[in-house]
């Protein structure tokens, strides 16, 4: 009987824990900060909220952003074009990666 017990409250408890994990992946990540490139071209990224701005070559183009799964979408207006750029994204720590550049905090 014991032993029926221990196996329930760890089958809830690995539900709980499952549950968690699945929630926190699919809310999607926010970023928040400025994240500057390290390599020659000089490029950066500000999050806030929803809002990204980028900068790159002295030209800045303002939107909006979401990430998918190992994905970053971003929709953005450049000289009054409307624009939605889809690149492969990670995140550890105080970095991230967007189509394979690096950006630090």
């Amino acid at each position: 009987m014991r032993t029926n017990v221990k196996l329930r409250l760890l089958s809830v408890l690995l539900a709980v824990v499952l549950c968690a994990t699945m929630l926190t992946a699919c809310g999607g990540s926010k970023l928040d900060g400025t994240y500057h490139s390290q390599g020659l071209i000089s490029q950066s990224f500000t999050f806030d909220g929803d809002q990204v701005t980028m900068s790159a070559f002295g030209v800045n183009a303002s939107g909006t952003y979401r990430i998918e799964g190992d994905q970053i979408i971003i929709t953005y207006s450049l000289f009054g074009q409307e624009y939605t750029w889809e690149q492969s994204f990670s995140q550890s720590g105080n970095v991230i990666n967007i189509g394979g550049t690096e950006f630090k905090k």
